[in-house]
């Protein structure tokens, strides 16, 4: 699976949970607040999938080249 479609299943991931929380519709401010908080995670999740596998010790980070390998 390439990127382009792993990004689109977790969109469609977090879109069908936040579409299905019933709290959502609880007033105006929950409607923002839950948008605001499943793209957070969104973009949280696209963000390590874009970066791919960083390594935990420090001293490896500075050598890592995640988009030339």
């Amino acid at each position: 699976m390439d990127f382009k479609q792993q990004a689109t299943s977790i969109l469609e991931k977090y879109l069908t949970e936040w579409k299905n929380d019933p709290i959502r519709m609880g007033s105006g401010y929950h409607y923002e607040l839950s948008y605001a908080t499943m793209l957070h995670k969104f973009e949280k999740e696209l963000l390590a999938l874009s970066t791919g596998k960083v390594p935990k010790s420090k001293n490896l980070k500075k050598n890592s080249k995640p988009g030339l390998e």
